[in-house]
This record gives structure tokens, C-alpha cells and sequence, in this order.
């Protein structure tokens, strides 16, 4: 306890008290120390304190005690004497107890309102995680979610793309221009970019308005920089792989238990997106031919029937066309497993470069292709399967060890040769067998 201590002319003089009475009350708080100071405006003119109105005099002592253990300080002057009676020192300390109680109980309301509140938001999240059958619907949920939880701005959830080097916006929340949304931003630059390079959470208390740096999207981006941000990382193998971001419009002091509950989130969100990522891998693996790298048959159908539908609603012609290389047979008879496999590499190659990527393409059986084109004629799609059947002729079939392969072909016509993926798949196989006993014995 410091008695009577008087503030010294030489040593605090107008100029300075600013700082000294800093000081001053940093002590009450930090090292929990009352302080009684008497003859106050004996030295110091009362205009130069901080707590005090302008042209505000007489006051002739302070007493200052700190509240609990970090909660505060209770900060008394008079105007009656110069300092305080034991009597009055009795009854500011009592006070000091009075409003320790307070403060406590009141902190701990706020702080049972706030775990109710991580506890909804952890039931929701995990509720979105059991139900969500694809990445879309469970960030999406996710990010309202948590936006609604920190009362941010704009709030929003980015993929880290390794292969391209970029970050991609999946989802968002708020305040967030159509601009923006489905953006890409290089995985080198802004403060997204930070975050996946140095693979922890950032916190930024006041973000400048002025810097080339700290942006989301480009330096020039028409959103709050005067407030504050944060940055989850999302981790799957030790490895970014996504980031939730959080943009408030006014400086904004993170709660500890609100980082708690964040971090929480962003690996609860890690396991879905490692899950649901393997199962849109499977599922894709599943569709897709190994060697070729064109659709099996399974996803093939799929694909056909999701086309047929939209040329349905939309009235529109779609071609379904087939050809077939025979006999197989004499492949697997004189090539190896290695030059078999090579040989369907080849064939794919040279489908892929005469109709592109767009074409929908695929690879039903070993010697069986099929395709899909919308609003074409049949005489059309004949055409551009004469422009193959010939380029795999020529660049490809007719240096196979010698083997006299055919290439028979057979098309549909949605909507004259039926209105399902079954009559049309009807239609062209009779029409295939029917070029088998025209043009070969095989």
C-alpha cells in the first residue's frame, strides 16, 4: 500500500502526467496495489487528468483499488480533503467487495449465455455433418452457422486448390458481392494466401486500410478494411486444405472461448471434407474406365440419363451413337495384357482429339464406344463418326500385328427413335446387329 504519496513537480510536470497516471492506474491493475493520493491539485493542475471534464477543479485526493484479481479498478476522488480517512478507506474497499460480486455474477451470466450458445452452434454444426450428403449443402450450412455465431460482416469458406496453385470462394455469408463469389485468388498472394503458407490461424486486430497486402480477393476489393479479421486453417495429412474467413466492419476482441469453439468447427469440418472429398473420388473413380480414362458403362448411363432429361424439358434433338471394333477376340488372341491395354490408350487418344473433351464420350466394353450430341441430325452424327472410323483406321487398327479389325457403328435419334434411355439403347443395338450381318462374317 502506498500512504499519503504525494506526485513530485520535478518529476511529473504537465507534460508528462499523461503518462505517469498511466502508469499510475496500470499499477492498480497489474500488481493489485491501493493507492491513496493526497494534496492532488496541490502540484497538478486537474485539467491535465484524463477522468476529468475541462475546467473541472477542486479536487484534492484520489483513492484507487483494484477490483477481484483482473476485473477492474474502482477509482474514487474528493473535493472535501486532502485524501482519505481510515473510516473512508473502509467503506471504498467494501464497495470494491460489493461490485466484485457483481462483476463475477454478471460475468458469469455472459459466460454460461456464451456456452449455450457454442453448444448450439456444435449441435447444428454436427447435425449438418450426419445429414450433408455433398460439400456444397454442409459449407454452406456451415458458414451461416458460424457467421450468425461471431456477427461478422461477411463470412466465407475457401478451397485450396495445390494442383493450380489457387484458392477458390465455396461459400459465403453476408455482405458478399455476386463479384466474387466462385473467385479464385492465387495461393501466393493476400491474406488467404498467408495463411496457407504459414498453416496457422490469423488474427488481425485492426486491419490497415492502406496495405497491398491484407485483402481477400485483390487490393482494390470494395470491402471493410477498418475492422478486424480471422482465419481458421482446415487441416487433412498436416496439409491447408481449406480456410474459413471472417470480416468484421469494426474492431472486434475475439472471446477466448469463441476461438475455442471455432477451431472445433474447422476440424470437425476437416473429417467432412476429408470424407465427403473420398466419396466424390469413389463415386468418380466408379464411373470412370481406367485405361481410358472415358466413362464406363455405369457412368456413362448416368450421364445419359441426366442429358435425356434436360433434352426432354428443353425440346430438344440428342443423338446416341455407338461403334464397335471386332473382332475383339483376335486382340486378346495375339497382343499381350501390356498391348491390349495399349491399344485401348491409343483408341481413346484418337476419340478425344476428333470430338474433345466436351463431347460426352464413353468406354462401354473393351471394344464397345459411345457418344451423345445434342440438337444434331443423324446424317450429322454420322459424319463425325465417318472422320473417326477413319482416322482409327488409318493411324491406329490397320498396324495392329495384322489383324483385319472392323469398325461397325449404329445410331438413335431422341425423340423419333423412342423417349427413354432404354429405347434408345433398344433401337441402336437392333440397328448395330443389323450392320454385322451386312458388312461382316464377324
Amino acid at each position: 500500500n502506498v500512504q499519503n504519496a504525494q506526485i513530485p513537480p520535478n518529476r511529473y510536470g504537465k507534460q508528462t502526467f499523461y503518462a505517469a497516471f498511466a502508469l499510475f492506474v496500470e499499477r492498480v491493475i497489474a500488481k493489485r496495489e491501493t493507492i491513496r493520493v493526497g494534496k492532488l491539485g496541490h502540484y497538478v493542475d486537474i485539467d491535465e487528468l484524463p477522468f476529468y471534464e475541462k475546467g473541472e477543479s477542486g479536487i484534492k485526493g484520489l483513492f484507487a483499488i483494484p477490483v477481484g484479481r483482473d476485473l477492474g479498478v474502482l477509482y474514487v476522488d474528493t473535493k472535501r480533503s486532502w485524501g482519505f480517512a481510515e473510516k473512508e478507506q473502509k467503506l471504498v474497499l467494501e464497495f470494491g467487495q460489493i461490485l466484485e460480486t457483481l462483476v463475477k455474477s454478471e460475468r458469469a451470466i455472459e459466460r454460461e449465455k456464451m456456452y449455450a450458445r457454442m453448444l448450439r452452434l456444435w449441435h447444428n454444426v454436427e447435425e449438418q455433418a450426419e445429414m450433408s450428403e455433398n460439400l456444397e449443402r454442409y459449407f454452406h450450412s456451415v458458414v451461416s452457422l458460424c457467421h450468425k455465431f461471431v456477427k461478422a460482416h461477411s463470412s466465407y469458406l475457401f478451397l485450396v486448390n495445390h494442383s493450380n496453385n489457387k484458392v477458390k470462394l465455396f461459400a459465403c455469408a453476408g455482405k458478399v458481392q455476386d463479384e466474387f463469389k466462385d473467385a479464385e485468388v492465387p495461393l501466393t498472394e493476400g491474406i488467404m494466401g498467408w495463411i496457407a503458407s504459414n498453416q496457422k490461424t490469423l488474427k488481425i486486430r485492426k486491419l490497415e486500410t492502406k496495405s497491398k497486402k491484407q485483402y481477400l480477393f485483390n487490393p482494390h476489393e470494395p470491402l471493410p478494411h477498418t475492422g478486424s479479421f480471422l482465419g481458421v486453417p482446415l487441416f487433412i495429412d498436416g496439409e491447408v486444405e481449406a480456410i474459413f474467413g471472417f470480416l468484421w466492419e469494426r474492431e472486434h476482441r475475439w472471446d477466448r472461448d469463441e476461438l475455442y469453439i471455432l477451431n472445433v468447427v474447422a476440424k470437425r469440418s476437416s473429417t467432412v471434407l476429408e470424407k465427403l472429398s473420398l466419396q466424390r473420388q469413389l463415386a468418380i473413380a466408379e464411373t470412370i474406365d481406367s485405361n481410358t480414362g472415358l466413362h464406363n458403362e455405369l457412368g456413362f448411363e448416368q450421364v445419359f440419363q441426366n442429358k435425356l432429361n434436360k433434352a426432354i424439358e428443353k425440346s430438344i434433338p440428342m443423338v446416341l451413337a455407338v461403334i464397335q471394333i471386332s473382332p475383339w477376340m483376335l486382340v486378346k488372341a495375339n497382343l499381350t495384357l501390356r498391348e491390349e491395354k495399349d491399344l485401348r490408350q491409343h483408341i481413346s487418344q484418337i476419340i478425344v482429339s476428333t470430338f474433345g473433351r466436351k463431347t460426352t464420350m464413353g468406354s462401354l466394353t473393351e471394344a464397345r464406344y459411345a457418344f451423345l450430341w445434342f440438337d444434331h441430325t443423324l446424317g450429322e452424327a454420322e459424319r463425325k463418326l465417318t472422320r473417326l472410323k477413319t482416322r482409327l483406321v488409318h493411324e491406329c487398327l490397320r498396324n495392329v500385328s495384322d489383324l483385319d479389325l472392323r469398325i461397325r457403328s449404329s445410331l438413335a435419334l431422341f425423340p423419333s427413335d423412342g423417349n427413354t434411355t432404354s429405347d434408345l439403347w433398344n433401337t441402336l443395338y437392333i440397328r448395330l446387329l443389323a450392320t454385322r450381318h451386312k458388312n461382316s462374317p464377324n
